[in-house]
């Protein structure tokens, strides 16, 4: 992704087109991916201290608890799901030829969803269940504005390749994801699934994780990461297998989840697991057919999370076996969450150094020197963070699954300091002028 253009003196250069997939003449204005990926930035930080906070209750097996499960928040509706909104506001031009439908009500979504996410997890850990129920309608507002505007951009587009299915796939499961989510949240109100809450709320997590991120991961990916690893002929069989498992899998599983246990229970996750397994293999012949052998920080960080979420994978058979103790049921949810959060990270150290370059320097290649991509950020940082990122998952999981909470506290203290380098990174990144 590296864009190669320093000017020497006053003669002009000729600029060539740097990272394709990421910028074209549709690009929305830098400050709508910018102002989501800051606000994402926020709720990692919130949710990495949350996780030093809630280390001894990971560690006892306590994932019902109400601060485990603002902790969550921080990080599926806060740090994935808001960096999702962003990257996507600057990938669809490429992908699909359309830019998003409206940029105002892009704008307006966000205004929305950010404010009224931040009330929905300060009601839930302190239970106050009018600011938990008016948080979760203005966010909720801000996720139905966000799938019109998603839904208007995928219609208008004439292309139908797997980056298309898996997006449409996703934005409809983020409705269905809503919809149980506020039925969860009601219920944390006035108690009207009884005994059902843990069956629901497992629903509500796997509908969330398959139906909407790993889609969007498996369609964005699909995109970044061959451009990311100079990787060709790797082909897409693999990521069409998985979207359509995964899509099928979770259409069984929100639809149909009162069915017979075989229907509602086996039949979902041996498709969720095949869908994750396909797309780490078509994962793994982008990385087996690159054509850049040193990988910079963010794709060893990329590389890291793939292995993390084989490692949920793995885990997850005590679970769907009904084998698993608490700890492990928890460790599981962990690495499922934290391996998607790392993913997301590495695109980071990709995506936003390429856009203060296209938005700031661009313009003036040519003319006057102008520093690479790569020279916008500290590598060694970016190597410190990567380290202490992987390593705090790592030892979180570990520590879960041993029933250690001194270990997990450190271990979380890892993580959060991996979290405090990148994010001053990228902080410094958007303060860069030429």
């Amino acid at each position: 992704m590296d864009v190669r253009t320093r000017s020497a003196g006053t003669k002009p250069q000729t600029v060539p087109t740097a990272a394709p997939g990421m910028a074209g003449a549709n690009a929305p204005p830098f400050i709508l991916p910018g102002e989501h990926f800051a606000a994402a930035l926020l709720f990692l930080l919130s949710g990495a201290a949350g996780v030093v906070l809630v280390a001894g209750d990971l560690a006892g097996g306590a994932f019902l608890s109400p601060r485990v499960a603002g902790v969550t928040h921080l990080f599926t509706l806060g740090w994935i799901t808001t960096s999702i909104m962003g990257a996507l506001y600057q990938f669809l031009p490429v992908a699909l030829g359309k830019p998003i439908r409206s940029v105002r009500l892009a704008h307006a979504s966000f205004a929305l969803y950010v404010p009224g996410l931040a009330a929905f997890v300060i009601g839930l850990v302190l239970y106050r269940p009018v600011l938990m129920l008016a948080g979760a309608a203005t966010f909720g507002a801000g996720i139905l504005l966000f799938v019109g505007n998603l839904a208007a951009t995928l219609h208008a587009s004439k292309r139908r390749d797997v980056t298309w299915w898996a997006l449409a796939c996703a934005a409809f499961f983020l409705m269905i994801t809503l919809v149980l989510g506020l039925a969860l949240t009601g219920n944390l109100r006035w108690g009207y699934l009884g005994a059902g809450r843990v069956a629901a709320l497992g629903v509500h997590l796997h509908v969330a994780i398959a139906g909407w991120v790993l889609l969007v991961m498996i369609g964005v990916g699909h995109r970044l990461l061959p451009m990311f690893l100079l990787s060709h002929g790797a082909g897409d069989r693999f990521a069409k297998a998985a979207v359509a498992l995964i899509a099928t899998g979770t259409g069984v599983l929100a639809f149909l989840h009162h069915a017979p246990r075989l229907v509602s229970y086996w039949t979902p996750a041996v498709l969720i697991a095949a869908g994750c397994a396909a797309f780490l293999l078509q994962a793994r012949s982008f990385y087996a057919r690159r054509h850049r052998p040193a990988l910079d920080p963010g794709m060893r960080l990329a590389a890291a999370a793939l292995s993390v979420l084989a490692l949920a994978l793995v885990l997850s058979t005590p679970v769907l076996l009904s084998v698993a103790s608490a700890r492990v049921a928890t460790a599981y949810v962990a690495a499922v969450l934290l391996g998607i959060s790392l993913f997301v990270a590495a695109h980071y150290y990709k995506i936003v150094p390429f856009l203060v370059w296209y938005h700031r320097f661009g313009p003036l290649a040519g003319t006057r020197p102008v520093p690479l991509v790569t020279e916008l950020y500290s590598t060694r940082a970016a190597t410190l963070a990567v380290s202490a990122l992987v390593l705090g998952t790592i030892g979180m999981i570990a520590a879960i699954v041993a029933g250690y909470p001194v270990a997990a506290r450190v271990s979380a203290l890892m993580l959060l300091t991996g979290v405090v380098i990148e994010s001053a990174q990228m902080l410094k990144l958007w303060r860069t002028r030429p």
